[in-house]
């Protein structure tokens, strides 16, 4: 069983919008999972695919964040990963995700294959939401 992550206070040191939104992304998928629905249920937009997979694998403050910007890349926020996702074709994301060699994101822990299919679904529709 999944366990529900503890809510930011927008009050304490590190509590930021951006922390909040993360909360709840994570907790609308948790929720989603507990409710029965499938990986192909989820919405397979810009917005959800960035909040709900993105933005807790890939935006972390030491890897693709605003703060950070490894490879010129950030995940953490709708506006960077809309910056990053106009230069960063579908194909070269899902390589890298899917790759098995050095070249492997993200590195410490492989993104979940449900996650993969979603954001495979979601170039394959054109990404919806994505403003080109």
């Amino acid at each position: 069983m999944r366990s529900v992550p503890e809510a930011p206070h927008a009050a304490s040191a590190g509590g930021t919008s951006r922390e909040m939104l993360k909360f709840i992304a994570t907790l609308a998928v948790l929720l989603a999972s507990a409710c029965g629905t499938t990986p192909d249920e989820r919405p397979v937009t810009f917005e959800f695919v960035t909040l709900a997979v993105l933005a807790p694998s890939c935006g972390q403050v030491q890897c693709h964040s605003t703060s950070s910007k490894i490879n010129g890349y950030a995940f953490d926020t709708l506006e960077a990963a809309r910056e990053t996702m106009n230069r960063l074709s579908g194909n070269k994301l899902l390589n890298v995700l899917t790759d098995t060699g050095e070249n492997k994101m993200p590195p410490d822990a492989p993104m979940a294959e449900e996650d993969i299919a979603l954001i495979q679904a979601w170039v394959d529709a054109g990404r919806p939401g994505l403003k080109l």
